[in-house]
């Protein structure tokens, strides 16, 4: 888990490089990623959008999980930290950027190896069982 988690900072960090922004809402922009997955993991259809994410049918830009990521640091981190709309508008605005290249096939973090990190095996390695074992793995971590 800490594995996932430190990828996300480090993108948020190479994304934000130069914007000038806090580690506190650097933070925030992770907490916020995590988030979202987290929660899109919990939902009816988020493990088929955190597939389609993953696997391209999506966009970042698009993403229903970078759209929850969006609301999550307005509502969660902006907030708290006293954010004004400027500044919260271009720390989420480096979103789609953020996750578009945690999706990508060089970031290290994939289906596969988000269910790595959290001691499964996708039997077979073929799709359906990819997202069989996606679905118990990470709706068993998820459940509040």
């Amino acid at each position: 888990m800490s594995q996932i988690t430190d990828l996300i900072l480090k993108q948020v960090q190479s994304a934000a490089s130069g914007s000038n922004l806090s580690s506190d809402v650097l933070g925030g922009l992770s907490d916020s990623i995590f988030g979202s997955v987290k929660e899109k993991a919990q939902s009816a259809s988020g493990i088929e959008q955190i597939t389609e994410l993953f696997t391209g049918k999506t966009s970042a830009e698009s993403s229903p999980i970078t759209s929850l990521a969006t609301q999550l640091f307005t509502k969660n981190i902006a907030s708290k930290l006293g954010l004004d709309k400027t500044t919260a508008n271009l720390a989420t605005s480096l979103l789609p950027t953020i996750i578009g290249k945690l999706t990508s096939k060089d970031s290290g973090l994939d289906l596969t190896s988000i269910l790595s990190a959290l001691g499964a095996s996708a039997a077979g390695g073929s799709k359906g069982n990819l997202l069989g074992a996606a679905t118990g793995i990470l709706g068993k971590l998820f459940k509040k």
